[in-house]
């Protein structure tokens, strides 16, 4: 079964299915709170803040879903068609929200818990489809969003040890960690948060002129190249194979 992760339909059906995979029968589903099985699968660099963001985002899935089918240019009972099953997936969003085990979530849509086999499941592929059919968003591969991890984690490792001003430090770790969390939410939230907290980190970098300090410990040129490849990725939708071997290799070494 594809799974198209350009939109917002096949992200919530990639995300379901996984989590089935994770915990395939009732009395795992039973054993384990749904809140903690989404944080710990999509992975929270955040504390409290990150995990309420994670939730809130999933919780917002089929509600960016309705918004992006009524923007086809699909008539009305097709439109519905698309739809169908998604309140049903819908409550069980809010089951994740409001704390309860894996099991209630999955019976909220899937008969005995059993997604991959249910009609709510099925239908949300066939949206994801004509999603990705007629406006795909910008993705980025598991592999070059587990780079993307490693590559954004080894930059905090390096700033906080750097010997920097207490501010620039303080900031380039603050947007250095939402860039991090936005790079995990790509499983659920698309590629446009991380385009947003790459902006926000650079904007960051310009008005406290942070390359300055960053270049006298000699780490500008590596944060600076951090950001144009992301950019790169993020501006033109290719994988690092794609933009080429000095992409790749930065994003290896």
């Amino acid at each position: 079964m594809a799974h198209y992760l350009d939109n917002p339909a096949g992200r919530l059906h990639k995300l379901l299915l996984d989590l089935h995979e994770a915990f395939p029968n009732e009395q795992q589903q039973k054993a384990v709170q749904a809140w903690t099985a989404v944080v710990e699968f999509i992975g929270n660099e955040s504390g409290l803040a990150g995990e309420a963001a994670i939730i809130s985002g999933i919780v917002a899935l089929p509600s960016q879903i309705r918004g992006a089918v009524a923007a086809l240019s699909e008539d009305d009972e097709r439109k519905e068609h698309l739809l169908s099953g998604l309140d049903g997936i819908e409550r069980g969003m809010f089951q994740v929200a409001s704390r309860q085990h894996l099991f209630g979530v999955f019976t909220s849509f899937a008969t005995n818990g059993v997604v991959p086999q249910s009609a709510a499941i099925s239908s949300l592929s066939h949206c994801s489809y004509e999603l990705h059919r007629s406006m795909p968003e910008v993705t980025i591969s598991e592999d070059d969003l587990a780079r993307i991890v490693d590559m954004i984690s080894d930059l905090m490792s390096e700033v906080a040890e750097a010997d920097l001003p207490n501010a620039v430090k303080r900031a380039m770790l603050n947007h250095l960690t939402a860039l991090l969390q936005a790079a995990h939410n790509v499983r659920f939230a698309g590629s446009q948060p991380l385009d947003d907290a790459l902006w926000a980190l650079t904007g960051s970098v310009a008005r406290t002129n942070a390359d300055e300090d960053l270049g006298r410990v000699g780490l500008w040129e590596k944060v600076k190249k951090a950001m144009q490849t992301l950019n790169l990725m993020l501006s033109m939708g290719q994988t690092a194979a794609q933009l080429g071997q000095d992409v790749a290799g930065f994003l290896d070494s």
